[in-house]
C-alpha cells in the first residue's frame, strides 16, 4: 500500500507538470500580433471612442435642451454640459465662471446677455455652438 502511495506521489506532479506543458505549447499555435498591429488597434480603439464620446455629447446636449433655465446656484449634469459646451471645465455647478461664459456666449450670439442657460440659449449651443447666431432676445424664458 505503501509503494502505491509513493508511486502516486511521484506520478501524479509529473501528470500536472507534462499537462501544463501540453497546455502551453498549444498556445506557440496562435498567431501574434506584431507591435505596428497591436498600435494600429490601439489607435482604432482610441479613435472609435473618442467618436463615441463626441455622439453622446451631442445626444445629451440634444436631450436636455427641454430642461427649465439653468442659472447660477444649479448644479448636476445638465451644468455639465452646458460647461462642456463653452469649453470649460466640468465640474457640475453653475458658478461664477459658468455665468460669465454663458453671457459672453450671449453676447456673442445676439442674445439678451442675462447669464442664464434658457431655451434659445440651449438651441445656439446645440444647433451651432459657440458660433451660433440668434435672434436678440431673452434667454431666461421660463418653462
Amino acid at each position: 500500500m505503501t509503494v502505491v502511495r509513493n508511486l502516486i506521489k511521484i506520478i501524479v506532479p509529473i501528470i500536472i507538470v507534462a499537462g501544463f506543458f501540453f497546455i502551453m505549447s498549444n498556445f506557440k499555435h496562435t498567431q501574434t500580433l506584431s507591435l505596428a498591429e497591436e498600435k494600429r488597434i490601439k489607435e482604432y480603439a482610441s479613435l472609435m471612442q473618442q467618436a463615441k464620446a463626441k455622439e453622446e455629447d451631442k445626444t445629451q446636449i440634444l436631450s436636455l435642451s427641454s430642461v427649465a433655465a439653468l442659472g447660477k446656484g444649479s448644479a448636476g449634469e445638465e451644468v455639465k454640459v452646458v460647461q462642456k459646451s463653452l469649453g470649460l471645465n466640468p465640474d457640475g455647478f453653475f458658478g461664477l465662471q459658468t455665468e460669465q461664459a454663458v453671457k459672453e456666449f450671449q453676447m456673442k450670439n445676439g442674445y439678451t446677455a442675462d447669464g442664464v442657460v434658457g431655451p434659445q440659449t440651449w438651441d445656439a449651443l446645440v444647433n451651432t455652438g459657440k458660433d451660433a447666431e440668434g435672434p436678440a432676445e431673452s434667454t431666461s424664458n421660463s418653462l
